[in-house]
């Protein structure tokens, strides 16, 4: 029996369900991050997926239980990740409400990095229990810090999200704790001890999870990527890494984390990156910083640069009027906190730091791009204020805009994500016998990104949403 909270959802989403029925797709442009563009193409799915694609020329039986879709000149791409989501971070957004955006947007499969598993078991659970309304659910659990933890919920802005562990825990122990409850990758942070987070490698790599987040400040990334670096957020790391003066920066950042004073882990943090990150950007190595970006790609280290985080205090979406109607979709408490501080914010003067990190970004992002640096795309939504699905489009733009072409910005929110979980035999690519995750536009994306926002079918699972006409 369907809970009150599930028909709600259903009735939102205008969710159809074909158990045992197929679905037809025909007449349809395919698109995806690894195949040709297939004009005129015609794909049945049957259940959770692809059964079969061919030509639209070529003769098929309809059944009578067949639910067809005319696609003719409309463009079908896998459906869409969120790589960097954090579903427990706002506590008045829910994640039902959360996991409607993401749909309707296209995205069909979304990586919570951080978020203690007692908090997020229940969006667990909903997906569990409601596979054809949800989007598929990646997490690696709680974020994995030192004893000096950051998110640890006793500071304003910083929510309980994290486990604090050094050399006196056993770390496989805390591995296997994460796997049993479902992680299927895992996140360090900036607190790590050095021995710890090495451990946390080495265990990682044994039980084949890759390790991605933000590189502890205890370590030199060059050490880090040869010690099985899985991923990395925001291009954290890489401004210290590019600097002519890394190694007397890294120095300085040793005597720091002693934090001999004992000033609470968020703040620390927050004082060794505004003492270090512009300097060290300002000290800005080609050489050393080509040769680093080349040892990311020779590692195959994912990058999740979350451009509508380091953009955002200068591009400043939040003061667009536009952007803040995608609030309307939020609760009223997560709607009018995000109104008022929106219009707050959009009164403060864009800050120089705020416009030098978004060239560094977009550059980074660029020379990631020219040397095969594998790419995903995600936003961190729900923090600054980026709505859950609607922050994702604008973060294939920004790729875009950094230099990505659109087909290489589908890449990053399709099949990237999918090799990241060596998932790549089963989703990510529009390929017989691989999920039913399906998106269908109105408009080519290949012509502009954009048009991905141009919505006519939304298809989980197998499961299709109508959001068109």
């Amino acid at each position: 029996m369907k809970t009150w909270l599930t028909l709600l959802f259903l009735s939102l989403l205008h969710i159809q369900t074909f158990a045992e029925a197929r679905v037809i797709i025909s007449n349809g442009t395919l698109i995806d991050g690894h195949n040709p563009d297939r004009p005129n193409m015609t794909m049945i799915l049957s259940g959770d997926e692809i059964l079969s694609i061919q030509s639209s020329t070529e003769a098929f039986d309809i059944q009578p239980d067949d639910h067809l879709i005319d696609a003719t000149d409309k463009f079908i791409i896998p459906g869409l990740w969120d790589a960097h989501v954090h579903l427990t971070f706002i506590p008045d957004l829910d994640y039902v409400t959360s996991y409607r955006l993401f749909l309707s947007q296209g995205i069909t499969s979304i990586r919570d990095t951080g978020a203690l598993i007692t908090k997020l078991q229940p969006a667990i659970d909903y997906v569990e229990a409601n596979p054809g309304i949800t989007p598929r659910l990646f997490f690696s659990g709680p974020l994995i810090d030192g004893k000096d933890r950051v998110y640890k919920g006793e500071e304003p802005g910083f929510p309980n999200l994290s486990i604090g562990i050094d050399e006196q825990d056993n770390v496989e122990d805390t591995v296997d704790r994460l796997v049993s409850d479902g992680a299927t990758f895992l996140k360090s942070y900036e607190m790590l001890s050095q021995p710890t987070y090495l451990e946390l490698l080495r265990i990682a790599k044994k039980k084949n999870l890759r390790v991605t987040g933000h590189i502890p400040l205890s370590i030199d990334l060059t050490e880090a990527v040869k010690a099985g670096l899985g991923g990395m957020q925001h291009i954290r790391n890489m401004d210290l890494a590019c600097s002519n003066n890394a190694e007397s920066m890294h120095e300085i950042r040793q005597v720091k984390l002693q934090n001999k004073d004992g000033i609470p882990g968020s703040a620390l943090r927050t004082a060794i990156h505004q003492a270090q990150r512009f300097p060290s950007i300002a000290n800005y190595d080609q050489a050393r910083c080509e040769k680093i970006i080349q040892l990311l790609s020779d590692y195959g280290v994912y990058q999740t640069p979350t451009l509508t985080i380091n953009t955002l205090d200068a591009k400043r979406y939040f003061a667009d009027p536009n952007w803040r109607k995608n609030y309307n979709h939020l609760p009223d408490s997560v709607r009018k906190r995000w109104e008022q501080e929106s219009i707050l914010a959009a009164k403060e003067p864009v800050s120089e730091n705020g416009l030098i990190f978004q060239e560094w970004s977009m550059k980074l992002v660029r020379l990631f791009d020219d040397n095969e640096v594998k790419i995903l795309a995600g936003t961190d939504t729900p923090i600054g204020y980026l709505t859950p699905g609607f922050s994702l489009h604008k973060e294939l733009e920004l790729l875009v805009e950094a230099g990505l072409s659109a087909k290489a910005a589908l890449r990053a929110a399709t099949l990237s994500p999918a090799e990241f979980f060596n998932l790549e035999s089963t989703m990510g690519t529009l390929d017989e016998g691989k999920v039913a995750d399906i998106l269908i536009l109105n408009q080519n994306p290949i012509e502009n990104i954009q048009h991905t926002q141009d919505i006519f079918r939304v298809i989980v699972k197998g499961s299709v949403a109508n959001f068109g006409s």
